[in-house]
């Protein structure tokens, strides 16, 4: 699962430097049009979005066996 998770970082930050890439092509003087960078924009923003979600479930689970713990309850 971690190797997933690396793989993903890897995959989101190589887009994002190329979004980068192609908007300072279109501010130095052309490149893609802008609803394409738009539409990557929200791409990146969607996988941002899910990989950042994804870590809510793991931080819940030990939020929740904490909790239990306080309550006196068994947390496995």
């Amino acid at each position: 699962m971690e190797k997933k998770n690396n793989l993903i970082d890897v995959i989101l930050i190589l887009f994002g430097l190329f979004i980068a890439y192609q908007l300072l092509r279109i501010i130095l003087g052309g490149s893609w049009q802008t609803e394409s960078v738009i539409l990557a924009f929200l791409i990146f923003n969607l996988g941002l979005t899910w990989k950042i979600n994804s870590g809510f479930g793991k931080l819940n689970a030990k939020l929740e066996g904490h909790l239990g713990w306080h309550k006196g309850k068994d947390s496995k």
